[in-house]
């Protein structure tokens, strides 16, 4: 993830930037790129071989593990403060204070020089970017890293952790972006957003020095700073943070992996447990997706089954074309002349599967859908087909995903979607512009649940292991500290002991599964 994250544009609309991040989510997390080879190719600590049956990238580290007992207390190690320990504020002053926009312009000025640098370095040499240091060093095991360099790297924000330490402390985090009251909403810029992604990867290098030279508690701290701000980014009102802080958990959970291997490492199982459970819970900005497009297309708030007549329906044409083409409309003449004519036709095109719509799926009564002008019955299957549409795809959220994954209705949910929107044409266009793209997310929210229970697998057996001589356990049901569930399929990750080693795999995912080969190291007399 670290260097494709580092190739994404300032995007200028919302809705590409959120297609992009959901399309780069589903294909992976943990490394900058995905072979697609049939033999396996190894970047960083990852080997990846391609499943040419299944389509699916299969992402495999071998780890060596130390048997370790759970702390006393248990609870020792926090990655975020619980709840009595946080104090009231807004963390966002503090990731903004962290990423120099109030008052370290001169360290912004170099560090943006630092990457002119690469990126010079990397035309040079006619590579990617991500093939230069310091973006190589966030694939690099900790073991690899050139120290020196990476010191020297890590002056330029020196002044980041205490302000990071404090955003940790933080309970709230709001950009006060004042959504409802936006004109435009998707025309809005997140600079902040796409900022918080560089200091994830500083935070990062920043890790991954710690544990190189031995630092464990700092390790620990920084990694934990880098939940709490995939954790914050899950409050905002826009799903492109949401996304963007799925993506911050997906950095530091190829940290943990790295610092849980090494022989100082507490075991970390609690601490693993003790994280908010969704870590990324997009609850508000799911329910700002829900009423998205009356946001943008504002006019669609009028449209109900009051008898209007044809010159208020003129009138309302002209009113919601302009709000219309900011969701992009395509098939227009260039020339606006010829613009609101050719809208007038897409609309009488798209009357009789407005109608059918209306008559089959909502049920009004045959004789009112009649009397209706063409544009109230088009607009009024527009709005009723959002809002079912919206309503079909969203209730799965409140159900644990294990559950709607095994039910045949959710299964078919993209099928229903796609049969009526080629039933209906045009009516479906709004729907299919805004609303495909939030099964990706949810999966992308799991998929972070996913990582942290293999996580807190591979800490319950390390206890194991302190308990047994450093023998992995023949099973999970062996476990003393229970095995927790992937919430996929509601049921433990897959273990498999084989000989010497043991195989963690979690779920197959689109395009994507992660596999964690496990062996504990030899006992040294």
């Amino acid at each position: 993830m670290s260097k494709t994250l580092a190739r994404i544009p300032r995007f200028s609309r919302y809705r590409y930037r959120l297609k992009a991040l959901c399309s780069l989510l589903v294909i992976g997390s943990t490394i900058s790129t995905i072979s697609c080879a049939d033999e396996p190719t190894k970047e960083g600590a990852w080997i990846t071989q391609r499943d040419e049956a299944s389509g699916t990238n299969v992402l495999t580290m071998e780890m060596t593990l130390h048997p370790k007992e759970e702390p006393r207390p248990s609870l020792k190690h926090r990655f975020i403060p619980d709840e009595f320990d946080l104090v009231e504020g807004n963390a966002a002053i503090f990731y903004l204070k962290a990423m120099g926009f109030l008052e370290q312009n001169a360290a912004r000025d170099m560090l943006s020089e630092a990457y002119k640098k690469a990126a010079k370095l990397a035309n040079e040499k006619e590579t990617d970017v991500g093939n230069v240091p310091p973006y190589t060093w966030l694939d690099m095991a900790p073991k690899d890293l050139p120290i020196e360099q990476v010191k020297q790297h890590l002056m330029l924000t020196s002044f980041q952790p205490r302000d990071l330490a404090e955003a940790t402390r933080r309970r709230s985090y709001s950009a006060n972006r004042n959504l409802r009251d936006e004109e435009n909403p998707i025309g809005v810029l997140l600079p902040d957003i796409q900022t918080m992604r560089e200091l994830a990867r500083t935070q990062s290098i920043r890790c991954k020095l710690a544990i190189a030279e031995g630092r464990i508690d700092d390790a620990i701290a920084i990694l934990g700073q880098q939940f709490a701000m995939a954790k914050h980014l899950g409050t905002d009102e826009f799903l492109v943070s949401n996304l963007v802080g799925c993506a911050v958990a997906g950095i530091a959970w190829g940290d943990a992996l790295f610092l849980v291997q090494h022989p100082e490492t507490p075991n970390l199982y609690w601490s693993f447990a003790a994280l908010p459970n969704p870590l990324v819970d997009m609850r508000l900005s799911m329910s700002y997706e829900r009423q998205f497009l009356y946001h943008q297309v504002k006019m669609l708030r009028e449209v109900d089954e009051t008898p209007r007549n044809a010159g208020y329906w003129s009138d309302f044409i002209d009113r919601i074309f302009p709000q219309l083409k900011t969701l992009g409309m395509e098939g227009l003449p260039t020339d606006p002349e010829l613009q609101r004519p050719a809208f007038v036709a897409l609309i009488a095109a798209a009357y009789p599967g407005a109608k059918q719509f209306l008559l089959q799926e909502v049920g009004m009564d045959r004789a009112k859908v009649d009397s209706f002008p063409t544009a109230q019955v088009v607009f009024l299957a527009v709005r009723r087909f959002y809002d079912l549409a919206a309503d079909d795809l969203l209730k799965w959220n409140l159900i644990p995903m294990a559950q709607a994954n095994s039910n045949p209705l959710f299964r078919k949910s993209d099928e229903r979607l796609r049969e009526w929107s080629a039933k209906i044409g045009l009516v479906s266009a709004p729907v299919n512009m805004l609303l495909p793209a939030l099964t990706q997310v949810k999966n992308a929210q799991q998929r972070n649940q996913m990582t942290i229970a293999m996580l807190q697998t591979v800490e319950s057996i390390r206890q194991y292991g302190a308990a047994n001589e450093g023998k992995l356990p023949v099973n999970l049901e062996s476990l003393t500290l229970p095995a927790p569930v992937d919430p996929f399929t509601g049921k433990s990750v897959a273990y498999e002991l084989i000989g010497d080693h043991a195989v963690l795999t979690g779920t197959r995912l689109p395009g994507l599964q992660y596999r964690l080969v496990l062996r504990f190291a030899k006992a040294t007399k």
